[in-house]
């Protein structure tokens, strides 16, 4: 509000008085500074833009909480907002958030309208994809030539298609990054220094991805904290 208070005071009073500052709860005077906003924009050569959302829960004050992730985007969630012409708007919203969409009543589902949002309760990505993304993190953090790849970091007895099967049912990148993290960390306290073992075999890929799947799918259940 202060950077506000300070652009606001910078213009000459008349070009103030009669202005549709948001100064009350209603939502008229919001959607007649947006025009004017879009206006602007079009004079500048701009017919539209784009808003994307996403890392919702990094922010430091919202530092995952659901409850600060809903105040911030439940007011966004309006249908006569979000089919605003010349604006397309892409929510990647955590999954703790659909939870909240399932228990609200009759009021917000009318307002909201997201049925006619497009709304995909999970976004899946596939395990080749997956693969892909993981053997792209492990070559970019590798200091060999030629670089490592992701197979390399598994026993033979872990194939490419086993690990392929496995990557998919972890669904997207954040969860294939935390598992990755946890695999690793267990391979490496289960060695010492004087006799490492530097690929991780079968059965401690098996162990910890049925491990990191149960508290998964209890986290999903909304049994399990973040």
């Amino acid at each position: 509000m202060g950077q506000l208070s300070r652009a606001l005071a910078c213009f000459p009073e008349v070009d103030l008085t009669g202005q549709p500052l948001p100064a009350f709860s209603r939502s008229d005077d919001r959607y007649e500074l947006l025009a004017k906003f879009q206006g602007v924009l079009a004079a500048c050569g701009f017919t539209g833009l784009v808003v994307i959302v996403d890392r919702l829960d990094e922010p430091h004050l919202i530092n995952g909480a659901a409850e600060r992730m809903r105040q911030v985007i439940w007011p966004l969630l309006d249908n006569k907002f979000l089919k605003s012409p010349g604006i397309g708007f892409k929510l990647l919203l955590p999954v703790e958030l659909y939870r909240f969409i399932e228990r609200e009543d009759e009021q917000f589902n009318q307002r909201a309208r997201l049925d006619k949002q497009n709304l995909v309760p999970s976004l899946e990505w596939s395990g080749e994809t997956l693969y892909d993304i993981a053997s792209t993190r492990v070559r970019a953090a590798s200091v060999g030539d030629p670089p490592a790849t992701l197979a390399q970091l598994f026993d033979e007895s872990v194939d490419q298609r086993r690990l392929i099967d496995g990557l998919r049912s972890l669904r997207v990148p954040r969860q294939l990054f935390k598992f990755l993290y946890r695999l690793l960390v267990a391979h490496c306290h289960a060695h010492t220094d004087e006799q490492p073992v530097f690929r991780i075999p079968l059965d401690r890929f098996e162990r910890e991805l049925a491990v990191f799947r149960r508290d998964q799918d209890a986290f999903d259940r909304g049994l399990a904290p973040r």
